[in-house]
């Protein structure tokens, strides 16, 4: 046997507990032995068994259990706080909390969550499903979401949906089947998908949607579109501007709709020009403004309309089309005043700055986290179901 010099193997006996399987498990392959130098029914078990009973000790969840008997506390006193449960049966001092809190640290305690949503018990985890061509404002949002739900206690699972109603069918039964306690859907729900989703959305419980419901009794959050609309145009017209035009980047997407209607809607309010002439809808049907793009709409609502005002549809479209002005030289704002829409980081960076819309993300997750904390205690009474963000004008120099 190729043992050290000095050092002589234990004694191995055929019943050895445990722990003492591992001890000699480790201690064989210090002394670099196998099968031929050890008994072969011995070894085997050490191999088997006792190497697997010392990682099961070594990975063995930390339960309810360990923290109560190291607290000195009850297991239903410790699951009130750790896990929310026993919430009208169970009352615990705030100096037992800190102390359950403080070993439930020390021992890294972690939650079944498969055994939570077995019991029936909230999971703290919500689902959020994304599909927007908008992603710097949706990635933004999100952020916020995610910072609202861990001060609440919820952690996130996302996925994206990439516009196919299959996929989001997909997406809504994982999470289902994962138990979370709620389901945010996040996305633009464009109009030639919307008849879909309602077979989709059937029977489903414990769903927040964005911007409006596809079935009528959703709760949903949605920031108020037609305000911004308002109060760009009032800003314009207190600064003097005559002929507001408004670009729009889809016929199709419901949200132009409404910018267009509100458009037509606050420019009569004011007595500004209304002809739709002053309507540009971007002919590619993209969100991402190309210079052919954005030198048509500079020639159709400037050059030839007499545009002196242009609100774009977002601050990317606002930013290409100063650069656009600039090119047929025009000045901002001294010609055109130019406004955005979402208050991205670039609209403060770019000379001049961009007059524009802040969705007021911290407030619209404040408000879906509510509308989740509702859902999960009943039905959400249909007059509360509906919480709508008022957005705010941000003023800078491009106005």
């Amino acid at each position: 046997m190729g043992a050290k010099q000095g050092r002589a193997l234990p004694k191995l006996v055929g019943g050895l507990a445990p722990t003492a399987c591992c001890y000699v498990f480790w201690r064989a392959c210090e002394f670099n032995c196998g099968p031929k130098s050890l008994d072969e029914v011995v070894w085997r078990r050490l191999a088997g068994l006792g190497k697997s009973k010392c990682m099961a000790e070594e990975e063995r969840k930390v339960r309810l259990v360990d923290i109560a008997n190291r607290a000195g506390v009850s297991r239903a006193a410790v699951g009130h706080i750790l896990n929310n449960s026993g919430l009208d049966s169970v009352r615990v001092s705030e100096a037992t909390r800190k102390k359950v809190l403080k070993i439930a640290e020390e021992l890294d305690y972690r939650p079944n969550r498969a055994a939570q949503r077995l019991r029936g018990m909230p999971t703290k985890i919500i689902g959020v499903v994304l599909d927007t061509v908008n992603r710097a404002v949706f990635s933004a949002r999100l952020s916020a979401i995610e910072a609202e739900a861990h001060a609440r206690g919820y952690r996130l699972m996302i996925g994206q949906a990439h516009h196919d109603t299959d996929e989001i069918k997909t997406y809504l039964d994982d999470f289902a089947d994962h138990g979370m306690d709620a389901i945010l859907c996040m996305f633009d729900v464009m109009q030639d998908f919307r008849p879909k989703l309602k077979k989709v959305f059937r029977d489903r419980n414990n769903i927040i949607l964005h911007s409006s419901p596809i079935l009528k009794t959703q709760p949903c959050v949605r920031v108020e579109t037609s305000s911004a609309i308002e109060q760009l145009v009032d800003h314009l017209a207190d600064r003097g501007r005559k002929r507001v035009a408004i670009q729009l980047w889809s016929p199709t997407d419901q949200l132009m709709s409404i910018r267009a209607d509100a458009w037509k809607e606050n420019v009569k309010r004011r007595k500004l020009a209304t002809s739709e002439s002053l309507i540009w809808t971007n002919p590619e049907a993209t969100q991402e403004p190309s210079r052919d793009a954005i030198d048509d709409c500079i020639q159709k609502l400037v050059v030839k309309n007499k545009a002196d005002a242009i609100i774009a549809s977002n601050d990317e479209w606002a930013v290409r089309i100063m650069q656009g002005l600039h090119r047929h030289g025009y000045s901002v704002p001294e010609d055109l005043a130019v406004t955005g829409y979402d208050n991205l980081d670039i609209a403060d960076v770019i000379e001049p700055g961009l007059t524009t819309i802040d969705q007021c993300h911290a407030a619209y997750a404040k408000a879906a986290l509510d509308l989740v904390e509702e859902s999960l205690q009943g039905d959400i009474p249909p007059s509360k179901r509906l919480r709508v963000i008022r957005p705010e004008l941000v003023v800078r120099e491009s106005t």
